[in-house]
């Protein structure tokens, strides 16, 4: 298991001819249903949504907001409490019918073309870790123009191999793992990304620094302080380089 580099582009992605990553993904998926079930109540995670749907405001003209691998829904819920009709796809069948069942949201299981949703119908297309899942990210990010509307967006979160941690941790960063994120990307290819997609105004934002792997024992008292002031400077930086762990996207429909 590996990953490949394209010399023309520099676009990073899995060698998936060796391995089932579908069979993979799907159980680290299940694995992870408790986490994101917790995001429907924890505080941290429904002020960041709510600061993200803030964001979206000044896009609202439909009233419709659709999230790419929505999970159990706790975005889309927090979208619907904001006053948003809110559509989520999510190709994991038991987050999607607990979604369903437990929350009563729009969720449609399977993939956004599988989903076949209507030309020009949403302001806001919104995934969050999904990109790098992808085999194919360019068909989903053309699809996501064709349903949004004209002069909509599309805000997409995802793993930046071009960052501190990269340079700091390399294979020692869970993120880069070619059995689950089969494609790893920087501010230059998530831009080119878009642009074949047909994108244009792109907005790119970035944060996080680690230093030590994600496996290693939590640091406690001083020993976090210390981390944590060493990381300040690299953590302020990031944002203006586009060199932190996660890079996003926000792009506007023509």
């Amino acid at each position: 298991m590996s990953y490949l580099k394209c010399v023309q582009c520099g676009f990073v992605y899995a060698d998936t001819t060796s391995m089932d990553y579908e069979t993979y993904n799907a159980d680290n998926n299940e694995t992870l249903f408790e986490t994101h079930l917790k995001k429907h109540s924890a505080v941290r995670f429904q002020r960041a949504y709510a600061r993200m749907l803030n964001k979206f405001e000044p896009y609202r003209q439909l009233g419709n907001l659709l999230e790419i691998g929505c999970s159990t829904g706790a975005f889309l819920a927090k979208a619907q409490e904001s006053g948003w009709t809110a559509t989520g796809v999510e190709p994991v069948r038991s987050s999607a019918k607990h979604g369903i069942e437990a929350f009563g949201l729009d969720i449609r299981i399977g993939t956004l073309e599988d989903a076949k949703l209507p030309d020009n119908s949403f302001d806001v297309a919104y995934s969050n870790a999904v990109l790098e899942h992808l085999p194919d990210p360019l068909a989903v990010m053309r699809e996501a123009f064709r349903v949004l509307r004209p002069g909509g967006v599309l805000y997409a979160d995802t793993v930046n191999v071009e960052s501190y941690t990269w340079r700091n941790l390399g294979t020692d960063w869970k993120l880069v793992d070619p059995r689950m994120h089969l494609c790893l990307f920087t501010p230059a290819t998530l831009t080119a990304l878009c642009e074949h997609a047909g994108f244009d105004e792109l907005q790119l934002s970035s944060h996080g620094v680690r230093f030590r792997p994600n496996h290693a024992p939590k640091l406690t008292g001083l020993r976090r302080l210390a981390d944590e002031l060493r990381k300040a400077p690299y953590s302020f930086a990031a944002r203006r380089n586009l060199q932190g762990d996660s890079i996003a996207v926000l792009a506007r429909k023509p």
